[in-house]
């Protein structure tokens, strides 16, 4: 061929690769797009947004390690104070059970971690989300 001293099957895809890029220049396009928006859709969004911070800090995860009778959750109090000092432990009545529950994690995964330390001292217990 014209300038191809390669063996010809090289030289046929030299000449498709220039000419797909040639017609992409050739037929390609500009064009320029104005959008009109309603100002209602920006308030509106703005709104979202001031809801979903409210709704963001005032739900927080925490552990639950028991549920249920006064002398048991007293219990799991107590030894769960002496294992994890560092952890916040408070219990709670809800009817007809007594609730432990431990830490305020703000991240999930921070929960969890903590979850998996706390589960082989407390096999029962599980990450809750709460809201204040």
């Amino acid at each position: 061929m014209f300038f191809c001293n390669m063996k010809n099957i090289r030289c046929n895809y030299l000449i498709l690769l220039i000419l797909l890029i040639g017609f992409n220049f050739v037929f390609s396009q500009e064009q320029k797009l104005n959008i009109e928006q309603d100002p209602k859709i920006d308030s509106l969004l703005q709104k979202k947004i001031q809801l979903d911070r409210e709704r963001f800090n005032k739900t927080y995860f925490t552990l639950q390690l028991h549920y249920g009778d006064l002398v048991l959750a007293e219990e799991v109090l107590m030894r769960s104070k002496e294992i994890f000092p560092h952890i916040p432990v408070k219990l709670s009545f809800e009817t007809p059970n007594y609730k432990v529950q431990a830490g305020r994690f703000k991240e999930k995964l921070n929960g969890l971690k903590t979850l998996d330390t706390l589960k082989s001292f407390f096999p029962s217990a599980f990450l809750i989300t709460r809201k204040d």
